[in-house]
């Protein structure tokens, strides 16, 4: 079993209530990912999409982003156990594992998946497909929080819809 490798999180170890939680210094961001599989892994238990915030170290957009937006959203009781929230650092994360579990570069990582700009938010379901249109760059602060959450909420229904057809079968 291979652990979800972050940075300044924890994780339990039981599958049934597992949940990730900033602590100490890391409460004002997300979780700085580096294993994608355990991430969607975890995401699939909780039967809740992945978010994954593409940002550069260095970059004030993602810090507003990062402050304003994500961090509020992942410590709110309102979409607690609705999605699992990570950042992956492009400019970092040297030893990345993609969904498959393959070594990849964050730099390649992102550009599988056209990130081009940042922040780019883009909602995976738990197969590491993207389960809702990609959010580009820090648009309009007055509707950025609306879109963030209609993203989710695309991904939390795609996900969820993709669980029923399964238990169907």
């Amino acid at each position: 079993t291979r652990s979800f490798h972050v940075t300044g999180v924890q994780t339990c170890a039981l599958p049934i209530s597992c949940t990730i939680y900033a602590t100490g210094a890391a409460a004002e961001s997300l979780p700085l990912v580096s294993d994608l599989e355990a991430a969607a892994k975890i995401a699939r238990e909780q039967r809740a999409p992945l978010l994954v915030a593409f940002t550069l170290k260095r970059c004030p957009y993602c810090n507003t982003a990062r402050r304003e937006y994500w961090a509020p959203l992942n410590g709110s009781a309102q979409w607690r156990g609705k999605v699992v929230m990570v950042e992956l650092m492009v400019d970092g994360a040297p030893d990345l594992r993609d969904f498959e579990g393959k070594p990849i570069t964050a730099r390649d990582f992102a550009r599988r998946h056209a990130v081009r700009s940042v922040p780019t938010v883009i909602v995976f379901d738990g197969d590491g497909i993207p389960a809702a249109r990609p959010l580009v760059g820090l648009v309009s602060a007055d509707f950025y929080g609306a879109y963030l959450e209609q993203a989710i909420e695309a991904g939390l229904a795609k996900t969820r819809a993709a669980e029923n057809a399964v238990d169907v079968k």
